[in-house]
């Protein structure tokens, strides 16, 4: 964590209030002792790292021995993370998702159900969020690892956002989280089975065919449009008293 506040302290502007502010509450601090938990920063961008997050998240249901559980107010991943946890589920891991119970977005509803009966039918338990909308975007995996972040497991965060996680090695942060959405899964979920699932007609099997593959697809062409450029209109110059401020507004912005 220090590492990633001098960075930011670094590259602040020079006299910005946020880095007079930081300069002003916080003293160099020497000799400290580093704690035992380990944590790496992953981010996501559009460039070299765009499968950062997914891959952290694809070696982790492959490694899982005993317990996965998965907090997401948006969950709508690719096939391979969908095939990892189902296979994980399979091999007698006990693998646990947390999702948003009433979407802002009808098509994101229509579009879960089709993941709700790829997945509870393949042994992974889904629990609806029922409480206010979900915020979380977290993970924890037996009793050491854990991640917490802005990444979403959805088309936004995996194709087209800048996201970035903690991905975090600490019983004790572990433990801590298990904890929490525990309590989250008893007092505030209602569990997802199988008959709670649609009935499997031709027409809602094609409905959720057609908004799963537009919702998985629709970032990934939105991040290929591109990018907007403002267009700037030049005034003329006249020597009038009423051209002045307005010359000197666009010289202003343009600096």
């Amino acid at each position: 964590m220090a590492d990633i506040l001098q960075f930011e302290v670094e590259n602040l502007p020079g006299q910005s209030p946020a880095r007079r502010w930081w300069k002003r509450h916080h003293q160099a601090e020497e000799n400290r002792q580093p704690g035992e938990a380990q944590a790496l920063f992953v981010w996501r961008d559009n460039e070299e790292h765009r499968d950062d997050i997914e891959r952290h998240y694809l070696k982790m249901l492959t490694q899982a021995k005993r317990e996965v559980i998965i907090a997401n107010a948006y969950f709508f991943p690719g096939y391979r993370l969908l095939h990892a946890m189902r296979k994980a589920a399979r091999r007698g891991v006990s693998v646990k998702l947390i999702v948003q119970g009433e979407p802002d977005m009808p098509i994101v509803k229509v579009g879960a159900r089709l993941l709700y009966n790829y997945l509870v039918k393949g042994g992974v338990q889904v629990y609806e969020y029922r409480r206010r909308p979900l915020h979380g975007k977290v993970a924890l995996m037996d009793d050491h690892w854990a991640t917490v972040g802005s990444s979403n497991l959805d088309p936004l965060s995996l194709s087209l956002n800048l996201e970035a996680n903690l991905i975090i090695h600490d019983r004790n942060f572990n433990q801590t989280l298990r904890d929490n959405l525990q309590g989250i899964i008893v007092n505030d979920c209602k569990q997802v089975d199988e008959s709670m699932l649609p009935k499997r007609t031709w027409w809602n099997l094609t409905k959720s065919v057609l908004a799963f593959h537009f919702l998985r697809h629709f970032p990934a062409l939105v991040g290929w449009l591109p990018a907007h450029t403002r267009i700037w209109r030049r005034f003329p110059h006249l020597p009038s008293q009423k051209w002045k401020p307005r010359i000197a507004l666009i010289q202003k912005i343009q600096e």
